[in-house]
This record gives C-alpha cells, sequence and structure tokens, in this order.
C-alpha cells in the first residue's frame, strides 16, 4: 500500500498500523469484565507466583503482549487468563475469548485491533497444536498489539506444548501450571457463588471413607459442586423439609442430607469392583458379583432412575440383546428363559440392586449420583462395552425426539474424557437414527469448556459426508436459532451448513439448508450473516451453492411494499442484479428463484409506484443471455396477478420482454398472445 501527500496525515495520526487482513479472521465473544471478577476463582501458592510473573508490580498491567500458559487439561487455566486479563487491563480495554475455527494454529488469522485483550484456547491436538513457525510469528505479532495497546493470552494444553521446539521471542513469554487450584476451596467458593454458603458445612460430614475432594482437578470440582447443590435440592423434595442454605454461618445438622451428598459424591469404585467382579455362585448367604443379567438391569436403572416394572424389564432385556449380537462370533453368555425363570424374580434383582419397587410396580432409583458412577464405571472398565452401550442407549432414545435420560447418559459419558474418539464413536453408531439423539448430545458437546473445539473439528468432518449431512443441519440448525449462541458460533454453524451444501448432491439436504437460511432471515442479525454468504460467492471465495441458497433465502424477506433486497441490497454490498443474472440463468437453480419474484411482484401490485419499480429493476435482468425459459416461467407464473390499474402482471411483463414482431409465435397459456 502507498501513501501519497503524508503531510495530510502528519501530525494527526499517531499510530498508522497499516495492514493487510482477511474477513477470515477468528471471530470471538465479548465478555463483561466485572461478571468475569465476580466469578468464583481460587489461587493457592503456586497460580499466585505464575500471576506475579505474569503481572508488572509497577504498573499492574501484563509484563508481555502475548502470554502462554501452558498447563494439562480441566486444571482451569482458562479461568485463570480471563481473571488476570479482566483484573491488569485497563477498563478502557474490551474482553474478547476468540473461538479457533481453523485447520492449523496461524498468526495471519488473529486479528488485530486497538485496545483489545484477546484469550484463545489450543486445546485440541488435531486441530491446535502450535508449530515453531506459529510461536516464533507471536513475536512480531507482540509488536503489532503493543502498537495497538492490546493483549493476547492462549492457553495451550501441556501435552501439545513441546518445550524443546516451541521458543518463542523476547515479546511472548510462557507461564506453567503444574498443579490446579485446591478443590475443596474451589468447591467452596463456587457453593458461595450459588448463594448456597450454608452447604460449606456438609463438606466437613462427608465421610472420608468414601468420599475425598484432594486429589480432584478444577472441572472435578465444579462438578461435585452442582452434585452437592442436587443433593440437597433432592433431599428437600424426597423429605419435604428446607435446609438453610443462605447462611454462610449454618452448622451442618441434618445427617440424612450428609449421607445423601457423600452417596452422591462417592465414586463408588469399590463397591462397584465387588458387584462386577469375577463372577461366583456362592451359597450360605454371602455376596457375590452380579450376574450378567443384574448387569444389565443395574445399568438400566442406573440411566432411567424411575420407571414402570415392564419397562425396565424391557430397556434391560434390550441391551442383553445388544451385547450378545454385538458379538456374535463367541456364545452368548446371556441367560436363557428357563436359566431367568429358575433364578430370582424381577422384583428381587430390581432390590438387589439398589432399586425399589412399590405394590404398583413402579420402579424408583432415587441414587442419580450412584446412576452416573456406575455408567462412568462400565464405560472405563470395559472398552468392549462402550459400542453396545452408545448403540442401547441410542436405541432406547425413542423414535423421534430422544428422551431427556438418554441425552443425559450419552452426553456424560461422551464428554466425559474429552476425546474426539468417542465422538467418532457416538457417530458411527447414532448417524443413521431417525431421531434427535445426535444433535442432542453434540450441541452439548459445541457449547462445553473443554470439548467444545474438538465437537466443531468432528461437525466439519462430518460435513464433508453424506451420512452425517442431515446431522450436521440439524444441529446448526440449532444454534442459529439459539438467540443466546455467540457470533462466532454462529459462523462456525455457517461453515459447516457451506460445506454441506458443497458436498452434498442431495436435493433434500439442500431444500432443508433453504429452510434453515429463510429462518435465519427473520432473526436479529441472520440477514447480515446471510449476506457474508452472498458475498463470499459473488467474491468468488466460496461456492455458487451456499452463496445462491443465502441469496434464495433473503428473497424472502419483504420490507413495506418493495423486497427488502431492492431496497437494502446495494447497502448490504450485495450485486441484487447479478445475483438474479446468475440463478435464473440456471437451469437447477431458475425454479427456486421464479416463485420469489412472483411474489415480489404480487405483493406490489396494488401499489403503481412500487410495481413501477420493481418491473424497472426487472426487465433488464430477464433480457440477458440464457433468461428466455425463465422469462416465460415468470410470465406464466403471474398470469393470475392483476396490477393496480386492472392490468394482467404476465401480460405486461410479455409486452416489455417479448418482441412484437414474434408475439403471434410466442403466446402465455391460459391468456393467448397479447396484441
Amino acid at each position: 500500500m502507498a501513501v501519497h501527500q503524508a503531510d495530510v496525515v502528519a501530525g494527526t495520526v499517531h499510530t498508522l498500523h497499516i495492514e493487510k487482513r482477511t474477513r477470515d479472521v477468528l471471530d470471538g465473544v465479548d465478555l463483561d469484565r466485572n461478571e468475569i471478577r465476580q466469578q468464583p476463582f481460587v489461587r493457592d501458592n503456586e497460580w499466585s507466583k505464575a500471576w506475579g510473573k505474569a503481572v508488572d508490580p509497577v504498573t499492574s498491567r501484563p509484563h508481555w503482549r502475548v502470554l502462554l500458559v501452558v498447563a494439562p487439561g480441566s486444571y482451569g487455566s482458562t479461568t485463570f487468563a480471563l481473571q488476570l486479563l479482566a483484573r491488569h487491563t485497563g477498563d478502557q480495554i474490551d474482553l474478547v475469548k476468540l473461538d479457533a475455527d481453523w485447520m492449523t494454529p496461524k498468526v495471519g488469522r488473529l486479528p488485530l485491533a486497538e485496545q483489545r485483550a484477546y484469550q484463545l484456547d489450543l486445546k485440541d491436538p488435531d486441530r491446535d497444536r502450535p508449530s515453531a513457525d506459529f510461536v516464533s510469528a507471536l513475536d512480531r505479532y507482540a509488536q503489532d498489539l503493543e502498537a495497538c495497546d492490546s493483549y493476547l493470552v492462549i492457553n495451550v494444553a501441556e501435552e501439545l506444548y513441546d518445550h524443546g521446539i516451541l521458543l518463542p521471542g523476547s515479546g511472548v513469554h510462557v507461564v506453567r501450571l503444574h498443579t490446579p487450584p485446591p478443590a475443596r476451596q474451589v468447591v467452596e467458593a463456587h457453593l458461595r457463588a450459588h448463594d448456597c454458603p450454608g452447604l460449606t458445612p456438609y463438606l466437613a460430614a462427608l465421610d472420608p471413607a468414601r468420599v475425598s475432594l484432594d486429589g480432584l482437578d478444577a472441572v472435578e470440582a465444579v462438578r461435585a459442586t452442582d452434585t452437592v447443590i442436587t443433593a440437597w435440592q433432592e433431599h428437600e423434595r424426597a423429605t419435604r423439609t428446607t435446609v438453610p442454605v443462605t447462611d454462610p454461618h449454618a452448622v451442618a445438622s441434618d445427617s440424612e442430607l450428609a449421607e445423601r451428598m457423600t452417596d452422591a459424591l462417592s465414586d463408588w469404585r469399590d463397591k462397584l469392583d465387588h458387584l462386577f467382579g469375577e463372577t461366583a455362585t456362592i451359597h450360605g448367604g454371602k455376596e457375590s458379583s452380579l450376574t450378567f443379567d443384574d448387569r444389565c438391569l443395574l445399568l438400566a436403572l442406573a440411566v432411567r432412575q424411575s420407571s414402570s416394572l415392564p419397562e425396565v424389564a424391557r430397556t434391560a432385556r434390550t441391551l442383553q440383546d445388544t451385547i450378545t449380537s454385538a458379538d456374535p462370533g463367541r456364545t452368548a453368555f446371556g441367560t436363557g428363559a428357563q436359566a431367568v425363570f429358575a433364578g430370582r424374580g424381577l422384583r428381587r434383582r430390581v432390590i438387589d440392586v439398589g432399586g425399589a419397587v412399590n405394590s404398583h410396580d413402579a420402579v424408583t432409583f432415587d441414587r442419580p449420583g450412584y446412576g452416573k458412577a456406575v455408567l462412568a464405571y462400565v464405560w472405563d472398565n470395559y472398552e468392549v462395552m462402550r459400542r453396545p452401550l452408545l448403540q442401547w442407549l441410542v436405541k432406547d432414545g425413542g423414535p423421534s425426539v430422544a428422551a431427556e435420560h438418554t441425552v443425559d447418559a450419552l452426553s456424560a459419558l461422551i464428554l466425559r474424557h474429552g476425546s474426539s474418539e468417542h465422538l467418532s464413536l457416538l457417530g458411527s453408531v447414532a448417524g443413521g437414527a431417525k431421531n434427535d439423539l445426535l444433535p442432542a448430545v453434540m450441541l452439548r458437546a459445541v457449547h462445553d469448556e473443554h470439548i467444545g473445539r474438538r465437537a466443531w473439528s468432528t461437525l466439519y468432518r462430518w460435513a464433508g459426508t453424506q451420512e452425517f449431512a442431515g446431522s450436521v443441519v440439524a444441529i446448526c440448525r440449532r444454534i442459529l436459532s439459539d438467540p443466546e449462541a455467540s457470533p462466532s458460533m454462529a459462523k462456525m454453524a455457517m461453515v459447516r451448513l457451506r460445506r454441506v451444501v458443497h458436498t452434498s448432491g442431495a436435493e433434500d439436504t439442500r431444500d432443508t439448508i433453504l429452510d434453515v437460511f429463510t429462518e435465519l432471515s427473520g432473526q436479529p442479525g441472520g440477514i447480515e450473516r446471510l449476506a457474508e454468504e452472498v458475498h463470499a460467492w459473488q467474491d468468488a471465495k466460496a461456492s455458487g451453492r451456499a452463496g445462491g441458497l443465502a441469496f434464495l433465502a433473503m428473497m424472502s424477506v419483504h420490507q413495506g411494499p418493495l423486497p427488502h433486497l431492492l431496497t437494502d441490497g446495494e447497502a448490504l454490498g450485495i450485486d441484487v442484479d447479478r445475483a438474479l443474472r446468475d440463478l435464473l440463468g440456471d437451469m437447477d437453480t431458475a425454479p427456486d428463484v421464479i416463485p420469489r419474484l412472483t411474489a415480489w411482484i404480487a405483493a406490489c401490485a396494488s401499489d403503481a409506484s412500487a410495481y413501477g419499480e420493481v418491473v424497472a429493476r426487472l426487465v433488464p435482468v430477464l433480457r440477458g443471455q440464457r433468461m428466455f425459459q425463465a422469462a416465460m416461467d415468470l410470465m406464466q407464473a403471474l398470469t393470475d396477478v392483476r396490477t393496480a390499474t386492472g392490468e394482467n402482471a404476465a401480460g405486461d411483463f410479455y409486452q416489455h420482454l417479448v418482441d412484437k414482431r414474434v408475439h403471434p409465435l410466442i403466446s402465455i397459456d391460459g391468456m393467448g398472445a397479447p396484441a
């Protein structure tokens, strides 16, 4: 870029930052500084030392413009970074959490603006692994940030950062967190944040033989907080009593609640090790490990919690069948009718695995903490059970709308270890299911702080296959219609829809995406997002299929007597005439345009001025090359539309478009050849 007559700006502009940027910089979510500072935050000795290294004690500002925070996953390093930026950057600095929707880290895709504090997570081993070039280029980027009075903190998962190769320059600093904050303090801080400080004394009343908060990482500590609150709520519902929780000086006094919390927080491994040990027949009243049938029954109860006895039996039997059919090469180890009939009755078995059955055969298993532990135990200890377990849950998910308990169970397993392999396994099992189970679980996954990036990566991969196209569209549709979804999430959803359009040749998939875009056109910010797709199409930076569908969706938006595109298209940066020519000149897309143009004309036909504007705009377009068939189809569609003067709109367009010399040769069905 050349700057001529520099004297025009000399002495006026303090910093002239000239840079070529693409539209494809990372998007982010603006954060509220005060909200972050009010969130629970625990800083022990090690974290305080790292904090001290990152902050200049004189200015109380970060020492470096780019800071890399390296820590194992689930240690809470993102919280560390956000709290650091919220507390030690000036109030004039806007906080932005970036979403790294890329195939590999590139400094060229990092945004650069005045007075911003950016935070970025690199956690996905497939797409977030920083290269030596990336880390080296951050030094130059740090200089640009300083010129803009901006900052960047990047949180890198420890397994992705090779200290022997990734050597930052002088403008970049690395801070390492070796331990998470103390779990007990994290739980107490979150209880206070949930206005439940009266529950903190119960932490001391937990049975130490069954529960230990020591050793939990930050994520597990937050989950423990939710478990404590849920146990309190369940206790009040079950006993119909009120336990004061808002008084921070309350003293634990309800032993039943303390036991319920212990029950909920226990990982149950000792008990489950016994129940899932070697199967043996032991007489004389001694306990034995669970038989195969009872293991299936326990899993059924763990998922459903409460149900009718026949429904529990059916669900357990389905799991047995799923497991045995998944391994046809081996002898089925489920018990046959004779062996089952010779054993304990179903009611007795339900009671033996921890459930209760009333006189009306209603089963209750009011042990959600234990149920979660059972599912996690089987998932972690029996790798061969993972696929059958998912297959069974998918079958149990319902014909169309997935049951909430099934979505909860599947989400808990899939998100448990934050593994892309588990997402792929779920896809291979549930991809062909005719219910919304896969979209419901994946929607939770993309919102999850720890596996969200991998979930988005999985969706991008799925978007390139016909098998998962419908599921990807369903998930993105939910995200785009969610008013709480961030702009960056909406952008990532549009990228995946664009990929589906480009790779899928199925007509029904294309029609569904058009429906999604049409819905988007009526939502706040939807028009601008569709306009971005049209820009990419008209700038030849993306497939015309998605851009064309976005334009068709925008054609459905009306504004007064004139269509929205004719009044605001230029302001949106869209060449409306060119788009119409491209779509009408294509035999595959023209049938979609004709009904929309007909609606445009019919909507303004009674307003002579508006009708005249539409005709003046459309006639030159319809006179272009390859437009004969489209023009004839439009005139045929307008045969029932009358203008303000009572004239037939089809005839009016006929007079404008068809040369009088060929009128005898070309007529419109249903109205003859106009004179």
